[in-house]
């Protein structure tokens, strides 16, 4: 990352490029949105060379499994990443990874671990996965990169699992009608599409921001009518534009944690 920020900054100043490449390629799942940056992240900044993009692994008709990307460093070496991108909200800081869940509750962050560990990121290990390698019996170095952010209980101390990095990325969550939320005063507040909850949300000016009463009456009108969360966050101004504060998922009054 250090080596590239260079990089990074001149991108920052001249995106066309990069808008180019995910307009060529029109993501429209979060997921996929997240495999094409990273696959322009290898393809022109890590200074190696990407072999294959989302390669599917099969014996005779049966698909086994899929390499997310492989590519080769500066010095030759094949390199197997998984990449997956997840929100999860905490509902019990006792239970460790087993405690963050997906807003659809089936999905928790311990079995999407495990799912990488001990079956993905294993995928050259076995016949079906070496025979999909450029050169079969090649060594192979696999890395997951699980990415995303992780959401706690909105006025809550927040306490993460072990296994999570103290740098990871963190916001809150609350059941509509439930919780008190009383958001800091004079910011402007949106719902974040989902193409836009990788990155903390930045506005060049009001537009489609609103304010704490008309937030408020958007989400009542909302969750009358629709289940569905909704993630949000909270944006203040900075000098000529608005850059984001806070952010967190709004869950309905009825959604309930079903176990997996």
């Amino acid at each position: 990352m250090l080596r590239a920020m260079p990089q990074l900054l001149e991108l920052d100043r001249h995106p066309a490029a990069l808008h180019d490449w995910i307009a060529a390629r029109s993501p429209h799942r979060l997921g996929r949105y997240f495999e094409t940056l990273l696959e322009y992240w290898l393809s022109h900044l890590m200074g190696g060379r990407l072999v294959a993009a989302n390669l599917p692994v099969k014996a005779g008709d049966i698909v086994m499994g899929e390499y997310d990307f492989l590519w080769r460093d500066v010095s030759g070496a094949l390199n197997h990443w998984e990449a997956s991108v997840k929100c999860y909200l905490q509902v019990d800081a006792a239970a460790g990874l087993a405690g963050y869940v997906g807003t659809l509750t089936r999905d928790r962050l311990d079995l999407k671990f495990a799912h990488l560990r001990d079956k993905q990121l294993k995928l050259a290990a076995t016949p079906a996965g070496e025979a999909a390698l450029p050169h079969p019996g090649e060594p192979v170095s696999a890395r997951a990169l699980l990415k995303g952010w992780l959401f706690y209980p909105h006025g809550q101390t927040i306490i993460p699992a072990p296994e999570v990095s103290p740098q990871h990325l963190s916001g809150w969550w609350l059941r509509w009608g439930e919780t008190a939320f009383n958001p800091q005063p004079g910011l402007r507040w949106k719902v974040l599409p989902r193409l836009e909850w990788l990155a903390p949300a930045m506005s060049r000016n009001e537009e489609g921001l609103q304010t704490e009463t008309d937030f408020n009456a958007a989400l009542e009108a909302h969750f009358v009518v629709n289940g569905a969360p909704l993630l949000v966050a909270g944006l203040t101004a900075a000098g000529n534009a608005w850059q984001e504060v806070t952010r967190g998922f709004v869950v309905a009054p009825s959604w309930n944690l079903r176990k997996a």
